[in-house]
Formats: C-alpha cells, structure tokens, sequence
C-alpha cells in the first residue's frame, strides 16, 4: 500500500508521529475526506475485505466504502506508520433496545502510552476524533458529546457500549456495543457477505452516501439528498441516476469513470 496516495488522498500533509495528535487528525482527515457510502451493494458489485482491492477502490478510484472497508484500510495504514492497532467487532442498535448480530460492525482500538482509544472511520455520524476507552468520562469531538458505558449486557454477556448525546431525549443513545477482543479479517467475511447479499440487511434496502462538513453533514439516502449546516436542514429530491451522478461528484467528491 502506498502511504503517501493514502495521505493525499485524505488530505493529510504534515509528519507522522506516533501519538495522539496525529491520531486525531488523521481520523478528522479521513473522515471529511472519504464518504460512507454503500453505492457497490446498490449496484449489486462485490465488495472484497482484500487490501489492495479497497486501496484501489478507495483511494485510487477516489470512493468510499462501508465500515469493514474503510475501518480495514484505516487499521492497515495506521499498523504502517508504526501504530498500536487491533480491529474489533460491534453490534448496532437498532433502536426499541434491539442490537444487531455478531460482528455486525467493525471499529478499531489504538492503545497509545497505556491508554485505549475507539477509533472509527467507518460508521457514519460518529466522532470525528478518537474516543478514550474510559468508561464514564463525558467526551466531545468539538462537535457532539459521547460516552462509554460499561457494562451492556446482551444476551448474557457484556459489552462496552459508545453512547452519543441526543440533545432531544436528553440522554447518551447508544450507537453500537463492542468488545476488546482482537480480530481479524476473516472473522468478518461472513457478515460481509451477510450486508451485500440478505433481504434483510439494512444495507440492501437503503443506498447511502454521507460526509461531514465543516459546519454540518451532507447525505444521500435513497431518492434525496440531505444538507444540514450551521442547523439548517435542506432536503432536495434527486431526479434520476444521472442527476444522482451529478451530486456524487459534486458534492462527494467521487470520479464517476469509476462506477461505469
């Protein structure tokens, strides 16, 4: 993999140190810079957790991907420059108290002079920095607020849970649960195939295309496209595939060629 197409392409010109602050910005880099979206599986393209086939896809193809492509790119660059780095499995919640299955999501975790840090480039709506595995502890990614809750017990079995602040509720509402277990590619496959291939995954029913910007977030979800900036919503109706095309370059930074 060429570390430097990698920083480029995220945006990222300074040196690489092994410590928090280019921790941080290496994760607001990627996450600004590459979408989470799931146009391969609305398109019925397989997506394979090989290395040199997501580097090309998303870095020289210049696309996004969804958390085990993303997460798996971010985790081989970071083992690169010389970091601490484990891939982990997660549940989501899916609302009502229910939660996903079995390495459902992938995150990272970076231990860094003792210390624990969830890493995640491939979620969505999350924290644009990394967050302390420090249960309790009330953290902001200058944006939202979030916290780690400890225990979650599912099914008999505890979990570590990453809760964001809903200003609405009034409370921290869990995005997904996860463990510290060690993983590793393989053990993903099978989920993988679960989000491209069942009627029921979430990912086969909905395509998606979402990036944050400076003062808000910008998605595609469907049929529509939804700007929130400086807490202002505008929803715009997409009319057709070429108009899809349009706003997919235009606003997601994406090179059309690459999905002819």
């Amino acid at each position: 993999m060429d570390i430097r197409g990698y920083l480029r392409r995220i945006n990222y010109n300074g040196v690489v140190y092994r410590d928090l602050a280019t921790l941080k910005e290496l994760q607001y880099n990627h996450v600004l810079a590459i979408p989470f979206e799931t146009l391969d599986i609305h398109n019925g393209v397989p997506i394979l957790l090989q290395i040199n086939f997501l580097y090309q896809k998303v870095i020289h193809d210049h696309r996004g991907g969804y958390c085990y492509e993303l997460n798996i790119l971010f985790h081989n660059l970071l083992t690169l420059c010389g970091f601490n780095v484990t891939l982990v499995a997660g549940r989501l919640h899916h609302g009502n108290g229910k939660f996903g299955r079995e390495f459902e999501h992938m995150a990272l975790i970076v231990e860094l002079h003792g210390r624990k840090w969830l890493v995640d480039v491939g979620y969505g709506d999350f924290s644009l920095t990394p967050l302390a595995v420090t249960p309790g502890e009330i953290q902001s990614d200058g944006r939202n607020f979030y916290q780690i809750i400890d225990p979650v017990m599912l099914d008999g079995h505890p979990y570590l849970g990453v809760a964001k602040w809903n200003a609405s509720k009034q409370d921290f509402k869990i995005d997904y649960v996860f463990t510290l277990t060690p993983r590793v590619r393989e053990d993903f496959y099978a989920m993988n195939e679960y989000h491209q291939t069942s009627p029921e995954s979430h990912f086969r029913r909905s395509l998606i295309c979402t990036l944050p910007l400076k003062e808000g977030r910008i998605s595609m979800i469907n049929n529509k496209l939804i700007r929130t900036e400086n807490g202002k919503r505008q929803i715009r109706i997409i009319q057709g595939d070429d108009h899809r095309d349009e706003i997919l370059e235009k606003y997601f930074h994406m090179d059309m060629v690459y999905l002819l």
